[in-house]
């Protein structure tokens, strides 16, 4: 798709820049432009009325305008990290999506029910007694201060970072991990044998150790989709967006002025009074080969640099979606035993199944190569 061939306004107002943001979501493909524009809009609605870091949020929603517009302008580092956001691999459809996730499921058979209810009742009891002594007022304080990592499914998300690691194993020359990889699934990893006293470590440190552990690996879970998202991307990697409903749309023609007045447009837009107050490198930033994608200002002179048409091939997106399925799960759980799998995505080998003709070479070959030499008949 060509660049932007209008310029941002130079302080534009938030309506604006939301009318902007909207425009150039409305080019993304079709596969996670709702995302990006439910994100947007979101922000926009939340900070509508009252807004304390007004300016900071200006800022922001330019800097995300520019990369959208880089985007559809043919930079590829740009496109791939919408993706990510779209997919949940990243941003903060991830963190919505791991806050759902870590949510436990309940008791998993009766025995665990009726622990989680004597549990829930023992519980309930020593609140009761402890309003009449301090020692145990105490313990009942301790008690409300729980670490953020017993709120969750363990035993889940374990068994996640478990399957993610051997998927970090099997794409590592396909896939880009973003962050470090997971090297462990061992939650007391950080927890020493003794103190510096030569004493077991007590209770609040091992706490504190393992809540240091889930912190460095929640950053790197990648939360599992639902199996039709799942297969959608499946279908994209596989270059479905050239089909149907999935095609990018073209850019639409910009409105043109019936009369134009006083000067020609290079003329007017040439400020002399910025290049006598300014240094030539701030005042042609805007116009340099980086930016011309971002700002969608065009360097006229003849001595300008001019950036050529980009135009993201159908090949490079489906080499992206593919990347984005590999990092992908999707969740299944067994009705008998409760337990949870994950399905990742694979790199798909395209190769045709060989012809016998093609076979004829490996017959008589073993597993090393060499020749079978079979024994004459008697």
């Amino acid at each position: 798709m060509p660049a932007p061939s209008y310029p941002l306004p130079v302080s534009p107002s938030a309506v604006q820049l939301y009318r902007h943001l909207l425009r150039e979501c409305s080019y993304l493909p079709p596969a996670f432009r709702a995302e990006i524009a439910s994100v947007i809009q979101d922000r926009f609605h939340r900070h509508r009325k009252y807004d304390p870091r007004a300016k900071a949020h200006l800022t922001r929603a330019q800097t995300a305008l520019r990369t959208l517009r880089a985007a559809n302008s043919g930079e590829q580092s740009a496109m791939e990290g919408l993706i990510s956001k779209g997919f949940g691999r990243s941003g903060s459809r991830r963190r919505e999506l791991m806050a759902k996730f870590v949510i436990p499921q309940g008791p998993r058979d009766t025995g665990a029910l009726e622990e989680a209810l004597d549990s829930a009742n023992r519980g309930n009891k020593d609140a009761k007694d402890s309003a009449s002594s301090a020692q145990v007022s105490e313990e009942r304080g301790a008690k409300v201060k729980r670490k953020f990592f017993d709120k969750w499914d363990q035993k889940k998300l374990l068994r996640l970072l478990s399957s993610q690691r051997q998927q970090q194993r099997d794409t590592k020359g396909t896939a880009s991990w973003p962050g470090a990889l997971v090297k462990t699934i061992d939650p007391d990893q950080f927890i020493p044998k003794e103190t510096i006293w030569g004493k077991p470590p007590g209770e609040n440190l091992r706490q504190t150790k393992r809540a240091h552990w889930w912190r460095r690996s929640a950053e790197k879970i990648m939360p599992p989709l639902g199996r039709g998202e799942w297969e959608m991307l499946k279908q994209l990697s596989n270059g479905g967006q050239e089909r149907g409903e999935w095609k990018i749309p073209e850019r639409r023609t910009p409105a043109i002025p019936l009369t134009t007045s006083g000067a020609t447009g290079a003329q007017a837009s040439w400020n002399w009074e910025d290049f006598a107050l300014k240094p030539a490198a701030i005042v042609e930033k805007p116009k340099s080969l980086k930016q011309q994608r971002r700002t969608g200002q065009k360097d006229d002179s003849p001595y300008g640099v001019k950036d050529r048409d980009r135009k993201l091939s159908a090949r490079w997106f489906q080499r992206a979606y593919s990347r984005a399925w590999q990092l992908t799960p999707t969740m299944s759980q067994d009705p008998n035993t409760l337990n949870y799998s994950f399905t990742w995505g694979s790199v798909q080998s395209k190769l045709p199944p060989a012809a016998e003709h093609q076979l004829e070479v490996f017959r008589d070959v073993d597993q090393k190569g060499r020749k079978v030499h079979s024994k004459p008949s008697s």
